[in-house]
């Protein structure tokens, strides 16, 4: 990794992405677009739950995976981040895209692609123009810019975990959004390498045997837990009259 990026401070964002214009975000970044509704309010339970478990031990880097694609992991990851962002906005929140096969935090945030991860540990980026703060937000964002020939060498190699034990000294919580499990050997890699690992589980879609078979996968990573996506809560009704009320 080159010299502009060998100090942690050099991580902290100096460019801002301008004023937020949701029109350009993912609906689904609830967070963000309906922060008072049922499903955001899940994301905020989630993320006191896992400030729970900081009680019990270090956690600044966590990994959010699922087994398969289309599962929902980035969706998690992005409304994870920007909830904590919101939560304690006196806090460093970085959330970093490390999907160098399919990635989809810019897609989703409505942010340019490049520079971004590629970019940074290739050295044809530094971190002043790599990481950025998300629009009028606490949150610092870093895309995975372009796509690697060989995403799981990249992943697997010194710059990726110099890369991770500078995050740690320049950010209070690192979010990051790893490939799926079963395909590629991407999130064993980078999940042994965090402090948690979260996996994002489809509900009515991803079969138990799958889910099982990426858990023994991540052998060696700590898990801290599984997140149920789409499914549908029998208290949803209540829950949304209470929170309008």
């Amino acid at each position: 990794m080159d010299q502009s990026v060998e100090k942690a401070a050099n991580f902290l964002p100096r460019v801002d992405d301008g004023a937020l214009n949701l029109s350009q975000v993912d609906g689904r970044v609830v967070s963000l677009t309906a922060p008072a509704c049922t499903a955001a309010e899940q994301y905020r339970t989630l993320y006191y739950r896992l400030e729970r478990l900081r009680t019990l031990r270090p956690m600044k880097v966590i990994a959010i995976t699922s087994a398969l694609a289309g599962e929902g992991k980035t969706l998690t990851a992005v409304n994870l981040a920007l909830t904590a962002a919101r939560a304690n906005p006196d806090r460093r929140i970085l959330l970093v895209d490390a999907d160098l096969r399919r990635s989809h935090v810019a897609d989703t945030l409505g942010l340019r692609a490049r520079p971004g991860l590629f970019e940074l540990l290739s050295g044809d980026a530094d971190t002043k123009e790599a990481v950025r703060r998300f629009k009028s937000t606490s949150l610092a964002v870093l895309t995975s810019g372009g796509s690697a020939e060989e995403p799981t060498q990249v992943l697997a190699g010194n710059r990726m975990k110099r890369f991770l034990e500078l995050v740690r000294d320049a950010f209070d919580e690192i979010y990051v959004d790893v490939p799926p499990v079963l395909p590629f050997a991407d999130a064993c890699i980078l999940g042994c390498q965090t402090d948690g690992v979260m996996m994002v589980i489809r509900a009515n879609e991803t079969s138990m045997r799958q889910v099982n078979q990426a858990i023994e996968h991540l052998a060696g990573a700590p898990m801290i837990g599984c997140v149920l996506n789409a499914a549908e809560l029998s208290s949803a009704p209540y829950l949304k009259s209470y929170i309008r009320s």
